[in-house]
């Protein structure tokens, strides 16, 4: 009877021979139980072989895997198999080696799910009484923040509406790389292309979240700026450090007060840049114009949520985005520079459809196939880290067990999932 429930909520995934190893999940479980199913006893999270905590740390700083875990996990896939388990201080993480068994994991996601828990980024915001956002809210209340967001951010009709401001930030960013290239590169070279593309990333997201421009291409970054960019990366940098440690340790750790800072200095502007947008919204008011404007504009005269939600998830939209849109398009660059017959059908498309010194709008990108196909196939391939993508599963109400390969897990609610390698 047990098997077949779990059967029917597609997570059972049946033991066969795979060759290769295609991408790299990780699933944290908070319960194990043992169980029988048909009368053979199934394996647990305890048999699960694989690091201790003490070899995770080597690995991580004693063989300087640090920097790329998703190495490290193709390795331990070839100690371990296509499914074994990792400790990393309070966390205790399920690999799942396989395409076709992460896909199948992956399309279990319910309406409400709980996400993969982030303790550190949640700890700060009840620290300092911060709204939870999109990448840190759960169940009900991330369906609801949700279906608030998206309508502007997914929506073409919506999104649309953007062509104008992104538009003014690429002609920006292309005028700086022509002037890289000519000051700094013998007329060739940009060097820091990554650099770039992050700066070039915050400034078109934040004209999109903030409706107003940074100064991330200018050739001097305003100051404010600058710490404001030091601040995310250095969120990133240290949020994989923290969450080694028990919370318990947290306020007696260095860089737990340096990452408190970084994220006071992230809410302290995001702060400014929306009271700043309200006073403008209060002046149209006042003086009988008509209210306009884009994305915050919309979510602060709505009223659909409040002044300190608001400013959680537009924060976190922005981690977002910039992290997602820097690394995706360098991946992409990357992938072109590879295959130069691909790049010279891409520029052929692209100067079909807008020739000369035409300004593609959002219907010219509609009739450029090509290009969304580079996009969609940079987003399968590529590697990806630990904080860009989320996952989560929900199991269906009176599911108990689920398993995976050879071993039973037991679950409350649910099991997060976060992809940690995509290849």
């Amino acid at each position: 009877m047990l098997s077949h429930s779990v059967l029917r909520t597609g997570l059972f995934l049946c033991k066969q021979d795979y060759g290769g190893i295609k991408c790299l999940t990780s699933v944290f479980l908070t319960r194990t139980t043992s169980a029988l199913i048909g009368g053979d006893k199934q394996k647990t999270m305890d048999d699960l072989d694989g690091p201790s905590f003490l070899t995770s740390l080597y690995w991580l700083f004693g063989k300087g895997y640090f920097q790329t875990t998703h190495q490290m996990q193709i390795e331990h896939s070839k100690i371990y198999g296509p499914l074994w388990k990792s400790k990393y201080g309070p966390l205790v993480v399920v690999n799942v080696a396989n395409a076709d068994l992460i896909e199948q994991v992956l399309r279990q996601e319910g309406r409400h799910p709980i996400r993969t828990d982030m303790p550190h980024w949640r700890g700060y915001r009840k620290l300092r009484n911060h709204a939870y956002g999109p990448l840190t809210e759960m169940g009900v209340e991330w369906q609801r923040i949700r279906s608030i967001l998206n309508p502007r951010m997914l929506k073409p009709k919506h999104v649309s509406s953007y062509t104008n401001a992104i538009n003014g930030v690429v002609s920006d960013f292309i005028e700086k790389v022509a002037k890289l290239r000519t000051t700094k590169g013998n007329e060739v070279m940009v060097y820091d292309v990554a650099g770039e593309l992050y700066k070039f990333a915050f400034e078109g997201i934040c004209s999109v979240l903030f409706e107003t421009r940074m100064g991330c291409l200018n050739d001097v970054v305003p100051e404010e700026t600058q710490k404001f960019i030091f601040s995310v990366g250095e969120m990133f940098r240290l949020s994989p450090i923290v969450i080694l440690f028990p919370k318990s340790l947290w306020p007696y750790l260095p860089f737990w007060k340096h990452f408190v800072a970084v994220w006071d200095h992230l809410f302290k502007v995001a702060d400014e840049l929306v009271q700043k947008k309200m006073t403008e919204i209060q002046e149209m008011v006042k003086h009988g114009q008509p209210v306009e404007g884009e994305y915050l504009t919309h979510l602060l005269i709505s009223e659909q949520m409040s002044f300190t939600e608001v400013l959680g998830s537009i924060t976190e939209l922005l981690l977002a985005g910039v992290d997602t849109t820097s690394n995706t398009i360098s991946w992409a660059l990357y992938h072109l520079a590879r295959e130069p017959e691909i790049q010279q059908k891409l520029y052929e498309e692209v100067i079909s459809v807008c020739p000369g010194e035409k300004v593609p709008c959002s219907e010219d990108i509609t009739r450029m196939p090509l290009l969304k196909a580079i996009i969609r196939e940079t987003l399968r391939y590529s590697i990806f880290c630990i904080s860009q993508l989320y996952c989560v599963i929900n199991i269906f109400k009176g599911i108990h067990f689920v398993a995976v390969w050879d071993h039973l897990f037991k679950v409350g609610k649910c099991i997060p999932i976060i992809v940690m390698f995509k290849s």
